[in-house]
């Protein structure tokens, strides 16, 4: 069983790591310095302006699919910074900003998100999201005009990350179609406790799934109401239904394998009186797993449990299991990966953790099967306990240092993407290396929904005019 080195015996080998690094000859710089400098000056010279986008996000939650706010001033912020913004989708709230130089080229995109949760609002650091992508996207269209770099920038803003599968919905209607690489990154804290110091300034693991797969679904029960003391035996009673399908599901966790993960709620309680034998009950509940092909098979054996609980006290059950609510793992890219750890190691410093993996979800994991991608995680203070979904992530997601280390990441992608659309080697490499990884998944990405062929897609896209402007007042420079 493999223990933890004591603080003093970890520092002293950290110690001669270093001694030994200074042997080495020099790593290969990401970009010219030029470059680099290009991307620094033009985020910081923009961060006012982000800085009020990230509290405009934060202070204003809204939930999945009714992202108003949050997209009015991603736009508003876009347009002004130069970008060209559209919406070639059918859901209101997403949006997706361009900015080209020259011929040809590669597309580099980023990914915002910008949605909250129920009651705790920005508990998932979101406003981080949106800002990290605005700043990352800005410091390479910058770059790009300036040093005269042909290739694409793109941002797509994808709504409902927290449920609802924004990014599905978007890949199926071809939004991400052209892309060659996609980067986000999502914040991180609360586990560190009280007087310790993180070990590592974020996570990007590769080699294997860097987060769980997810299958979200509804189920519900229909009874038959009665009054509960005069005539019980009248009624068929859809909460006791609810109650013995989620107690079956918690019994089925004994026989679950340590990766996979069961959750959920019993709803409907707007509906009940403690007089009157309930009618009507609804769960909401996941799977996770190492795979989609894992996650759906929980999810089969899940059902199963709701299905013989409903036989056994009469009810009917509906089950609502949509494809856009099935969310495959990451799959970090490579080359994309150790590229980023190395300039935030030799620029910040900082040790981003390569092994190991995050046992939450989100569906960027699709867009890791459609393109070459990356997902890091970033440490921002939280106190300990205040993990991400929680009241107390909330408030550090405003904080003043969560926004400098938003800004830290963005510089750092920025610079990848740079690399990116410069390097051809480098581009090739981070190409190969997805490819390798489809051909080792084979037929298992069947099952991950995005994946759609532009032939096969028939969803709707409605085109807005371009809004494109340009506003120099406020100390940057517009595209």
């Amino acid at each position: 069983m493999a223990t933890s080195l004591p603080p003093d015996v970890r520092a002293r080998i950290d110690d001669m790591i270093t001694s030994l690094g200074a042997l080495l000859p020099p790593a290969p710089r990401a970009v010219d310095d030029d470059i680099k400098a290009t991307v620094f000056d033009a985020i910081d010279g923009a961060d006012k302006e982000l800085r009020a986008l990230n509290l405009a996000i934060h202070d204003n939650p809204e939930l999945g699919f009714q992202e108003v706010k949050a997209h009015a001033h991603l736009v508003k912020t876009l347009t002004k910074l130069g970008f060209t913004v559209t919406n070639p989708s059918s859901l209101p709230t997403a949006f997706v900003a361009t900015y080209s130089r020259g011929s040809g080229g590669r597309t580099f995109g980023f990914n915002a998100e910008f949605d909250a949760l129920k009651d705790v609002g920005h508990a998932c650091g979101h406003n981080l999201i949106a800002t990290i992508a605005v700043a990352a996207a800005y410091g390479l269209a910058i770059a790009l005009k300036r040093h005269n770099i042909s290739g694409t920038v793109r941002l797509i803003g994808s709504p409902a990350e927290e449920g609802g599968g924004g990014k599905v919905i978007l890949l199926n209607e071809g939004v991400y179609d052209g892309l060659d690489a996609c980067v986000m990154a999502h914040p991180e804290g609360g586990f560190d406790a009280p007087g310790t110091e993180p070990e590592f300034a974020g996570q990007l693991q590769v080699g294997g799934p860097a987060s769980l797969a997810r299958a979200g679904f509804d189920v519900e029960f229909h009874g038959r109401g009665a009054h509960a003391g005069a005539a019980p035996w009248m009624g068929i009673n859809a909460l006791d239904a609810a109650v013995q399908g989620y107690t079956a599901v918690s019994m089925l966790r004994q026989q679950l394998e340590p990766s996979m993960r069961v959750h959920g709620v019993i709803l409907g309680s707007e509906q009940w009186a403690q007089n009157i034998i309930p009618s009507y009950a609804k769960l909401s509940y996941s799977t996770r797993a190492l795979t989609v092909a894992a996650t759906l098979e929980l999810r089969r054996k899940v059902l199963e449990c709701f299905k013989a609980a409903a036989a056994a006290t009469g009810c009917t059950i509906d089950v609502t299991a949509l494809d856009t609510e099935v969310y495959a793992e990451l799959r970090n890219n490579g080359p994309l990966a150790d590229a980023y750890s190395a300039f935030m190691g030799d620029v910040f410093k900082q040790k981003i953790q390569r092994e190991g993996m995050t046992t939450a979800s989100t569906d960027f994991g699709n867009c890791c099967y459609a393109f070459p991608s990356i997902h890091p995680g970033f440490h921002i203070p939280a106190p300990y306990g205040s993990i991400n979904h929680t009241a107390g992530f909330t408030a550090a997601a405003r904080a003043p240092e969560a926004h400098a280390a938003a800004i830290k990441v963005a510089k750092g992608l920025a610079v990848l993407g740079a690399k990116f659309l410069t390097d051809d080697a480098f581009a090739k490499d981070v190409k190969h290396a997805w490819e390798k990884f489809r051909r080792e998944v084979g037929k298992e990405a069947d099952a991950v929904p995005g994946l759609r062929t532009p032939a096969a897609r028939a969803a709707p896209h409605v085109d807005v005019a371009p809004q494109h402007a340009g506003h120099g007042d406020d100390g940057f420079e517009v595209l």
